[in-house]
């Protein structure tokens, strides 16, 4: 397109550097008009593509600084962890991993009438693989396990995220 405005010759074959340039006044305002747009462009361009890697970096360092923490520590998800959470300090995006023999036990989100009940509402979400991983959102969490008697001997915990 440049050569076309450059050059009022019909185009045959690809354009050499000396049929590049203007051939009159009129052709040399344009060629300079589109030159100054085109490194506005480019200078749009490369700070849009800076904000776009700025904003891929903080979102790759904030996933990076998401903690993985194991339901029970060593123990793993099991009987009395209800006061595991105690002492920590968990953030939107931390990972709760609950380790368990699978089929031994069970994983269920409940709300904190569930939990204070030890019982899940039909359909939540329950995890069975005995090594589940759960990321933690903004604001109290609550899980059990369902099986009989699991919940009530202390298999439980309530996890506050700020």
């Amino acid at each position: 397109m440049l050569a076309i405005l450059c050059n009022p010759k019909p185009y045959k074959s690809p354009p050499s550097p000396k049929a590049l340039r203007p051939t009159s006044k009129k052709s040399f305002v344009i060629v300079r008009s589109l030159s100054v747009i085109l490194k506005t462009m480019a200078g749009r361009s490369y700070i849009a593509a800076l904000a776009l890697v700025c904003l891929c970096l903080s979102y790759h360092l904030e996933i990076t600084a998401a903690t993985e923490f194991t339901v029970g520590d060593s123990a793993g998800w099991s009987f009395n962890v209800q006061n595991w959470p105690n002492g920590k300090s968990f953030k939107a995006g931390d990972v709760l991993v609950f380790k368990y023999g699978q089929g031994a036990h069970n994983v269920v989100v409940v709300d904190a009438q569930g939990y204070d009940s030890c019982t899940a509402k039909s359909g939540s979400k329950t995890y069975t693989s005995g090594n589940d991983k759960i990321t933690l959102a903004k604001g109290t969490s609550y899980f059990i396990c369902s099986y009989p008697g699991h919940c009530d001997a202390g298999m439980k915990i309530k996890v506050v995220v700020n």
